[in-house]
């Protein structure tokens, strides 16, 4: 095996053999749960233990069974079904009743799943495939998905480009509203209550300069020197703006993650890039910030199982099940003077991830010492000898062991593939030769988005599980994780010391105040707090970009920007704690206050 293969393999040693190597190495052991399923739909819980979340290893899905299984599907606490578009986009406007809140919804989850770098996938400018398989993409990618998830979720969308920069805008309560979910920002209009279009922004340069542009969830304060004027001058240019329409191919294409695990057939889906292959990596020197690896196995017993429906048959091939002679695939027909076209067929692979290698493991048999022929091809197998391997002089039995990843990895990553194979026996030796394949081990290296996984947290899990299988099933799910504990964060905000009471605020620029966050880590201590000011007594959102930043210190007060509040309305507030461990507390209590009539 290679290094790559050898590293696998060892680590799935690592992981069946959990309770000797946790006995054996320092660390929390790994956990596992699995679960048989016989139903069509299924739930289990799984309880996780721990001060932290748990660090999520592996989920395993394995057909049991001698039927396909169609379409098998997970879920966590109700999280991570993002089989389609509208699965997708389901989950996230889950409880949104208006179009402001679906639009607000859909633009917040998207802008902290990614980060920067551009696949070499072009159908990454779908939000299935790309938040499934990779998890980044530059602003042409982000207001592609936007707009998509945007028009699943009944909302009219459209993509701007910009001097520079891609952006999209959605359309709800009479108005276009232009949300950047690449800078992850968006900007208020005068009336500090709406959301600006891009036709407002490119007239009036103030609304920009007067907001922050995150660069990641707890950096949020003022821009350093020309990152505002960078966006200004995107904007302000605006004889150069117009409405994209290139991405609606992809856009408007029903790509899902459509699988279906024939017998023998198992998906390994792992939280960390474990095989260390990505898309790109061959002409990229970049590694992507976050990624992680999966394989789709199938190695299936032909002494069992009839794999006949599940290849590809291009001419005059059987199965052992078919006609009770071997080896397990091999010509139907024998060759003659008659007949001299050699027996072909596939093993197609579809996968839902991106395919970014894989390797194949087979006996060729090839009874007699004639001119029989037994090939193996990347692809559509050929009439004659070549392709990956070719088992023509000598008779009896090759065992291979063959690398696809140059093949795999000569273009943008695939999400189908065939090994095909081309056979020849011979009818009119004495006695008859036959020719096929004994046995055979497909493994495709699969890239994943960590964000997409079915991760457990502490406490009670509740896992989902549902396929389309109209027949019987047996599928086992195999859950792995290692329990964090020791290093807790802080505690909530729970008390407001200013503003306080019932009375009005007569400042629109009041500065809040509030009670320490206490950190339960001995040791630890605050290091900085965040803070964030809506018009939502839920605080989902932030009335603007620039009142949602973090303090810079273990200061218990925060001074709200000028010109984003009015007079006469209510705001409210409510603060998170991060300790000097980087660990990050739950949201405090919601805080409101109200500003009088004459406020200033």
């Amino acid at each position: 095996m290679s290094g790559i293969y050898q590293k696998a393999a060892l680590w799935m040693i690592f992981i069946l053999a959990c309770p000797l190597w946790a006995a054996a190495e320092e660390g929390p052991e790994i956990k596992t749960h699995s679960q048989v399923i016989t139903e069509p739909r299924a739930e289990y819980a799984i309880e996780v233990g721990g001060t932290l979340d748990p660090e999520n290893v592996e989920v395993v899905i394995e057909n049991l069974g001698d039927t396909p299984v169609i379409d098998p599907r997970l879920s966590v606490n109700g999280l991570y079904d993002w089989y389609d578009i509208a699965a997708m986009t389901g989950e996230i406007t889950a409880g949104c009743d208006t179009e402001e809140e679906k639009a607000l919804a859909i633009w917040q989850w998207v802008h902290w799943k990614r980060f920067q770098r551009s696949p070499q996938d072009h159908s990454a400018l779908h939000p299935v495939r790309a938040m499934n398989g990779y998890g980044y993409g530059i602003c042409g990618h982000t207001a592609a998905w936007l707009k998509a998830l945007w028009a699943a979720a009944g909302l009219q969308a459209r993509v701007q480009e910009i001097w520079g920069h891609t952006i999209s805008e959605v359309y709800y309560d009479g108005g276009w509203h232009m949300l950047d979910g690449n800078v992850k920002v968006f900007y208020l209009a005068r009336d500090n209550r709406t959301i600006a279009s891009l036709a407002e922004l490119e007239k009036d340069a103030w609304l920009i300069e007067r907001t922050i542009h995150p660069r990641d969830p707890w950096v949020r304060q003022p821009d350093p020197p020309g990152r505002n004027r960078e966006f200004v001058r995107y904007i302000v240019s605006y004889k150069d703006n117009y409405e994209e329409h290139s991405y609606d191919s992809e856009i408007g294409r029903d790509y899902n993650m459509s699988c279906t695990l024939k017998p023998g057939e198992k998906l390994i889906r792992w939280w960390e890039p474990v095989l260390n292959k990505h898309e790109g990596r061959d002409k990229r020197p970049l590694v992507p910030e976050r990624y992680a690896n999966g394989q789709l196995v199938w190695e299936p017993d032909l002494e069992k199982t009839d794999v006949l429906d599940y290849l590809r048959v291009i001419e005059n091939v059987t199965t052992r099940q078919r006609d009770s002679q071997g080896p397990a695939i091999h010509v139907a027909e024998l060759h003659s003077r008659l007949n001299t076209r050699p027996a072909r067929f596939t093993i197609p692979i579809h996968s839902p991830y991106p395919v970014v290698g894989g390797r194949f493991w087979c006996s060729l048999v090839k009874e007699g010492s004639g001119d029989n022929l037994a090939s193996v091809f990347f692809g559509e197998p050929e009439l004659g000898p070549g392709g990956l391997y070719t088992f023509r002089w000598g008779s009896g039995t090759e065992n291979l062991e063959l690398d696809l990843d140059q093949s795999l990895l000569s273009a943008a990553p695939v999400y189908d593939y065939a090994v095909g194979f081309a056979l020849k026996g011979s009818g009119e030796s004495d006695p008859p030769a036959q020719a096929g394949v004994g046995w055979f081990k497909s493994v495709s290296d699969l890239q994943v988005s960590p964000h997409s996984l079915p991760a457990l947290s502490t406490g009670r899990n509740v896992v989902r599980y549902r396929d389309s299988s109209p027949g019987p099933r047996t599928v086992r799910i195999t859950h792995s994780w290692r329990e964090t504990t020791g290093n807790r964060p802080p505690g909530r905000v729970t008390e407001a010391v200013s503003p306080a009471g019932p009375a009005p605020v007569k400042k629109l620029a009041p500065t809040l105040k509030w009670s320490p966050a206490a950190d339960p880590e001995p040791g630890d201590r605050v290091a900085d707090y965040q803070v964030m000011v809506s018009l939502r007594p839920d605080c989902r959102w932030p009335v603007s970009m620039t009142l949602f930043q973090n303090v810079g210190s273990d200061k218990c007060e925060w001074k709200v920007p000028e010109s984003f509040l009015n007079p006469g309305t209510t705001y409210y507030w409510r603060v998170r704690a991060r300790d000097d461990k980087g660990h990050i507390g739950e949201w405090g209590r919601v805080f409101a206050f109200t500003t009088s009539a004459g406020a200033k």
